[in-house]
């Protein structure tokens, strides 16, 4: 048994919380938090439930690391792959506004890259916005090939131009859903090129300010100063992989209370007004095709559920909406690649959806 879950155990979870919760439910809270961090060995989790748009609950349990200060529901995590939501709604928003468009080209000669990674093959040349967006790219999936997590000491550029050179695609783009990191960086540099801003500063500004997240950064190697520690158990030390050159694909830190304020912004619930029109919002969670997993930045089911999970060294991420109005975001600073940590994480945040008064899920 790890020091931190035998510290957990002994000497009871350390929480703290925003807002009113019904004593029950709060109980019920605990005793979930209890048992993820008591099965994972997680020094602190954060979570935060919504309904119709406006948080109802959140709390953290735990601490920012086995020795660290007891984790709030301010402290900010690297929430990994829910970066690509955030990316796939400023490339909609973008496209609403018409300064994209899906069917635009990536790579050649009158794409929006053009020839500045180097010369494209002839399928990547075939390349659209849409592709990336659903993940039906071709290829530099999440596997032992992915660019983004094994072509380590290069920046972003290098990184780009050396998987278009030495990775090649294993499918004509939209024939087949492959999960790429890669294609989510892709898109972070079309938004960069179409409004001439870097991604982080233009995200911000055009679609966290105005939900009320604006806090939100992207991670760097070394955590802020209200930012939690992380605890790896796969894939290497918790900063082995740059979080800036992630950016669009897994780099943002945010607390689960802004990931709710920005979910509750492109939900397609009228609880909040959203920002992007209905059917556009509807897009973000459709399908490429019949059968399958995932949207156009959302993974989708026949419940009309929407989620995305992450999951990085010493980060496990989930974020939900259901169909029936409720969403929750649930964060932790243990995690690492080929582990169960998230499949726990989100049934502790389904085990206290469910145990909030009047909720019906």
């Amino acid at each position: 048994m790890s020091l931190s879950r035998r510290r957990i155990l002994a000497g009871g979870l350390a929480t703290a919380t925003l807002g009113v919760a019904a004593p029950a439910a709060a109980r019920d809270a605990d005793d979930a938090a209890r048992t993820f961090m008591g099965l994972t060995g997680a020094p602190g989790m954060s979570v935060a439930l919504a309904r119709d748009g406006r948080v109802r609950f959140a709390r953290a349990w735990g601490r920012t690391g086995p020795e660290g200060a007891r984790l709030t529901p301010g402290h900010r995590l690297r929430i990994a792959s829910l970066s690509k939501p955030i990316t796939a709604a400023a490339i909609m928003t973008l496209a609403e506004r018409g300064r994209i468009g899906m069917g635009d080209r990536i790579f050649g000669p009158g794409s929006w890259l053009g020839e500045t990674y180097g010369a494209a093959s002839p399928w990547a040349r075939e390349i659209t916005v849409e592709h990336l967006l659903s993940h039906t790219g071709g290829g530099w999936t999440n596997d032992g090939t992915d660019p983004t997590m094994r072509i380590d000491g290069l920046g972003r550029d290098r990184m780009i131009a050396r998987a278009l050179a030495d990775i090649p695609l294993t499918a004509r783009p939209g024939t087949r859903q492959q999960y790429s990191n890669l294609g989510y960086v892709l898109l972070g540099r079309v938004i960069e090129v179409a409004t001439g801003e870097a991604y982080e500063t233009w995200v911000r500004r055009e679609l966290l300010e105005p939900s009320g997240a604006g806090d939100m950064r992207i991670g760097d190697r070394t955590p802020a100063r209200d930012e939690s520690g992380y605890v790896s158990i796969s894939g290497g030390p918790p900063h082995q992989h740059d979080q800036r050159r992630l950016g669009a694909a897994g780099g943002w830190t945010a607390t689960p209370t802004e990931l709710l304020r920005l979910l509750a912004r492109i939900d397609g619930f009228v609880g909040v007004p959203d920002s992007l029109h209905a059917n556009t919002t509807r897009s973000m969670a459709t399908v490429p095709y019949p059968g399958a997993d995932f949207g156009h930045g959302w993974q989708v089911d026949g419940d009309d559920t929407w989620w995305h999970t992450g999951i990085l060294p010493g980060t496990a991420a989930f974020l939900c909406r259901t169909a029936g109005g409720y969403a929750f975001a649930a964060l932790a600073n243990l995690g690492g690649p080929y582990t169960d940590t998230v499949e726990k994480l989100q049934r502790a945040a389904w085990a206290m959806a469910r145990a909030q008064p009047g909720w019906r899920l």
